[in-house]
């Protein structure tokens, strides 16, 4: 019994990596089909919808489940880019002009700004979590993924320490990057979205009582 449990956490790990591999390729391929300006956020959708098919423990074909997510959502994923990477760019000049400043207050600004940049960070992560998680406005995913960013710190974190994690990882193991970076990425990031949903679930159920 031990051998068996021990060849099916082998099949299982080596299951997983050839999977995170192969998505991994997939989105590159797709990111670049879509000259990357066009092709990154349907891609990244497409990724992130497909890993969340595994975690569920669903397991559908890997190429055509990928391409029918890139190809719905294609226009709806690039109008939420367009959204984030505006944002982002405001976000991008404040820091920089006040970086050039050199008064008490620009300073305190310029904290502020960097402050602001990690927190719409994790703001970005929630949103695409929950893209692929539920239909719904994308104002209400920018809503509900910033109530999330301010009630669950711990999930923030794992994300913080996951991307630097990945970070580091790609940065000494050539190689790495290719075949893993942004499925482990997204991994991370649907793992933590998942616990901020049971810790919000908790809440409720806790709420609930009290109400009782």
């Amino acid at each position: 019994m031990q051998l068996g449990s021990f060849s099916n956490a082998v099949y299982t790990f080596c299951d997983w990596v050839a999977r995170l591999a192969y998505i991994n390729l997939l989105w590159i391929l797709f990111t670049l089909s879509g000259f990357v300006i066009f092709g990154f956020f349907p891609a990244t959708i497409a990724l992130l919808a497909t890993l969340r098919q595994f975690i569920r423990k669903n397991h559908p074909p890997v190429f055509q489940t990928f391409w029918q997510y890139y190809k719905k959502e294609f226009f709806n994923s690039n109008k939420l880019g367009l959204m984030i990477v505006a944002i982002g760019f405001i976000l991008y000049l404040n820091i920089t002009f006040l970086q050039s400043t050199s008064t008490n207050m620009s300073s305190f600004l310029f904290y502020s700004s960097v402050i602001m940049s990690g927190i719409y960070f994790l703001i970005i992560c929630y949103t695409l979590a929950s893209y692929v998680e539920v239909e719904q406005p994308l104002g209400t995913h920018l809503k509900n993924a910033l109530l999330i960013t301010i009630s669950n710190p711990l999930p923030s974190l794992f994300i913080i320490f996951g991307f630097a994690a990945v970070y580091f990882a790609v940065t000494y193991l050539s190689g790495l990057g290719f075949f893993f970076s942004v499925s482990i990425l997204g991994l991370v990031i649907l793992s933590s979205a998942n616990l901020a949903y049971k810790n919000i679930l908790k809440k409720q159920e806790k709420l609930s009582t009290i109400a009782k």
